[in-house]
Order: C-alpha cells, then sequence, then structure tokens
C-alpha cells in the first residue's frame, strides 16, 4: 500500500473543541449534528484561555523570534505593541534580515513633498534578506522612513507606488538629501512576552554588535540616560499591554537596526475555523489539554477525569520536554566585566 507522501496533518479549532467535547462525553461520537453553538463558543474561550496560559510554561522554540528596531535619533525609550501591532517602528524579522526592505533616495527631497524616487522598492534576496526567502517589494499602505538632513529619520505611510517612485501620506518635516536612506515594512511588532537576546547591526560596517539585556536596577544607575552612542544595553519592561524597550546609550545612526529575540505571543482564536499557531505536532496536547480545561463544566466521573487529566499532562510535558534546543553548552568569563561585583577584589 502506499503513503500518503504527505507530513502537513493540521487541524482547526473546531477538530479540537470536537475531541475535547467527545473526551468529556458532552456529544456522542456518532451524533453527526455536532456540538451546540453554546458549545462551540465555550469550547473556543476555553481554548484561548488555554494558550495564553501556555506562554507562560518556558521558552519553546517556536515562540522565539527575530524583530528588528529601526532607531531613532537620541530615542532612549521604544514602544512595543498597542496592544497588538503598534507602537514605535519595528517588524518582525525572521529569518533574520527578512520583513523590510532597505533602499536609498535618487534625488533630494524638500520640507513636505510627498514624492519619493528610490533607487529600488524590493529587498534583494541575496543583499538584505536571507538566502532562499522570497523578496518583497514597497506597496500601499506601508510605514516608511526617509533620513533627513539633520539625521533624525521622518516617518509616514505609502499612499502610492508607480515604478519606483513613491507617495507618501505626508511629506519630511525637514527634507532629505540624495542618497538619504530609506527604509520600509508593512505590519508593525507584536508586543513581546520577553527579551531574550539582541544584537546591532550596522549597516554601513556590515557589522553585527552584541546587546547585553540588563535588569531594571541596572539601567536606573545609568547617570546621562541620554549619552550618545551604539545602544547595546537593553532593559525591556512588558507592562500589561505595550512593552517599553530602554536602550543605552541612544544611537545617532539611523541606518542601523536593532535586533531582537523574544518571546512572541501565541496568536488568538479569533474563530472556530481557525488553525493554531502551534507546530502541528501540538495539536494532540491542544484537544487533551482542552478536556482537562472544561471537563469540571460537564461534571463527568472522577475516574474518567483522572484519566483525561493524566493524557493532558503527558502529552504536554512529552512536548515541552521536545521543543528545546539541541547544543553545545559553554561557560566562560563575563563579556561584561565592568558590570560585575568587584566587592572580592578590593
Amino acid at each position: 500500500m502506499a503513503t500518503s507522501g504527505t507530513v502537513t496533518y493540521r487541524a482547526s479549532a473546531n477538530t479540537i473543541i470536537n475531541g475535547a467535547l467527545r473526551l468529556c462525553l458532552a456529544i456522542d461520537p456518532e451524533n453527526t449534528a455536532g456540538p451546540t453553538t453554546n458549545q462551540t463558543s465555550n469550547g473556543l474561550e476555553a481554548l484561548n484561555f488555554l494558550v495564553k496560559s501556555w506562554e507562560t510554561e518556558g521558552l519553546q522554540l517556536w515562540e522565539r523570534k527575530y524583530g528588528v528596531i529601526f532607531p531613532q535619533q537620541g530615542q532612549t525609550t521604544y514602544v512595543l505593541g498597542n496592544p497588538g501591532p503598534g507602537g514605535d517602528n519595528a517588524c518582525l524579522s525572521t529569518p533574520i534580515g527578512t520583513g523590510f526592505v532597505q533602499t536609498t533616495a535618487v534625488n533630494a527631497v524638500a520640507s513636505g513633498n510627498t514624492s519619493l524616487n528610490l533607487t529600488t522598492i524590493t529587498n534583494a534576496a541575496t543583499v538584505y534578506a536571507t538566502i532562499g526567502t522570497p523578496a518583497i517589494t514597497i506597496a500601499n499602505g506601508w510605514n516608511i522612513g526617509i533620513q533627513q538632513t539633520s539625521g533624525v529619520m521622518f516617518w509616514t505611510t505609502v499612499s502610492n507606488v508607480v515604478g519606483n517612485v513613491i507617495t507618501l501620506a505626508s511629506g519630511p518635516t525637514i527634507g532629505s538629501a540624495a542618497g538619504a536612506y530609506v527604509v520600509a515594512y508593512q505590519t508593525q511588532l507584536v508586543r513581546p512576552l520577553r527579551i531574550l537576546d539582541g544584537f546591532v547591526r550596522q549597516t554601513t560596517r556590515g557589522n553585527d554588535v552584541p546587546c547585553l539585556i540588563i535588569p531594571r536596577e541596572n539601567y536606573n544607575r545609568f547617570g546621562v540616560k541620554t549619552s550618545a552612542g551604539t545602544g547595546i544595553q537593553l532593559y525591556y519592561d512588558p507592562q500589561e499591554n505595550t512593552g517599553h524597550l530602554y536602550v543605552y546609550p541612544t544611537t545617532q545612526d539611523v541606518t542601523q537596526q536593532l535586533y531582537i529575540e523574544f518571546q512572541s505571543p501565541i496568536q488568538d482564536f479569533a474563530s472556530a475555523t481557525n488553525d493554531y499557531d502551534l507546530p502541528q505536532e501540538w495539536g494532540e496536547a491542544l484537544k487533551y489539554n482542552l478536556a482537562w480545561r472544561i471537563a469540571p463544566e460537564y461534571g463527568i466521573p472522577k475516574e474518567r477525569y483522572d484519566m483525561i487529566k493524566e493524557l493532558a499532562l503527558l502529552t504536554f510535558s512529552k512536548l515541552d520536554a521536545w521543543d528545546q534546543e539541541a547544543a553545545s553548552l559553554y561557560l566562560q568569563p563575563s563579556n561584561w566585566p565592568y558590570l560585575a561585583d568587584n566587592s572580592s577584589n578590593k
């Protein structure tokens, strides 16, 4: 007998909810009518609560993504998320280098002028993006920034694209020179749950400078938080809806990009037809853990409840143990000795 040749099986929220209801004896497996509207609605609510609680269960590889923040000259704090995509100019960049277009202006742009002629409107996969990923092209509605003669980035949106000529929703406040740096992207970054690591990519030098993730206490102790330089020390305060990223020192070169590796929130189930924002192997764990979550509402016998609980814990723990990075562990002295406690060296 021939195999299918496919490895893409996934299930919708509907399928997961139906499976959980069958486990709870809430619907008859042979009943083709399926669950009631209220059962599906309640199951969808419980499924959203479930995946949101899973965000606190660790740092699964599929939650770890890269984002890129486009720095503003002299800015100390960046707002990320609002609570969905929003805040300051940043976008998802997974794989690294994707999700945005870097280019330059052909001609100078006067203050208030909304016509911008660019050298290219597409990111060449071999130059700006990761090899093997499709190129993207600036389109209507994109966010776009242009470096003004003052060095400050002016941000607006794209109203129209004809060839390499972009019409801006509003013109720069100061004006820009020929050859000015321009960057554009489609969707702003969502609020990271945690920032795990980062580096500054110096575009003009082709060099990546590692960042240090510091606690609030260390950031508070900086005397002049507006000091100019390359922002390589980061303190992240996630807050309730919007994340606040504090960068020290403040960036002066806006052609740099600040890359962050962050823990991403799991997408909502907006409807019962939605797929799940997890790897496909998590489908079984979703089914059994949803059944465990809704079981008290259906008053199932304790013996069956205990069986569902055991299966829920088993399916989750197996995946939680599997979803870890397979890499060597290295122990070495800190690269940041001036932050260490030197009291023992007196």
